[in-house]
């Protein structure tokens, strides 16, 4: 027979463990983000620096630059609680800080999907959606995933930074 459920059979299904929802995110699940962190080879020097205020947000700065000619980029971000959800907001500029890549009042936004130990996804909001960063930390190491659309077009970035000691 189709197209009905015996009382059994749903009896089971209501038994049946359902699968864990994600917990929600808090600034708390985070900090491990806290710390300075490079990555560099004969083309490319990328550090990105990740700090926590007093009042539970973090901020972040980065900057990407080719140690032998001009170009790269640099980069502020902030991570804070909105409406109950860790909001990531993000904005590029050139090198000089002359020029931005986003709209004035149009950051790059992502809302955090999930969190585990030492790994938080964020997933894309607004004219983001359908792209995620991922960030995940295993001892001094900590890499960056970015799945992104440019010019709809599927493009992968994938970073792991050594943590370093500021002086």
């Amino acid at each position: 027979m189709t197209g009905w459920i015996s009382t059994g059979a749903l009896g089971l299904m209501l038994a049946a463990p359902w699968p864990e929802m994600a917990a929600p995110c808090a600034p708390a699940d985070i900090t491990f983000l806290v710390g300075a962190w490079t990555s560099r080879d004969d083309k490319t020097v990328v550090e990105e620096r990740w700090v926590a205020t007093p009042s539970g947000q973090l901020v972040g700065s980065s900057f990407s630059v080719h140690p032998d000619r001009a170009g790269g980029f640099a980069e502020i971000e902030t991570i804070v609680e909105d409406a109950g959800k860790l909001t990531l907001r993000l904005r590029h500029f050139d090198p000089g800080l002359l020029h931005a890549r986003e709209e004035k009042d149009a950051p790059m936004e992502f809302v955090a999907a999930s969190c585990a130990a030492n790994m938080v996804s964020f997933d894309g909001l607004g004219e983001r959606l359908g792209e995620h960063i991922t960030y995940r930390r295993d001892g001094d190491s900590l890499t960056f995933i970015g799945d992104f659309l440019h010019q709809a077009k599927p493009v992968h970035a994938e970073q792991t930074l050594r943590l370093i000691k500021v002086k």
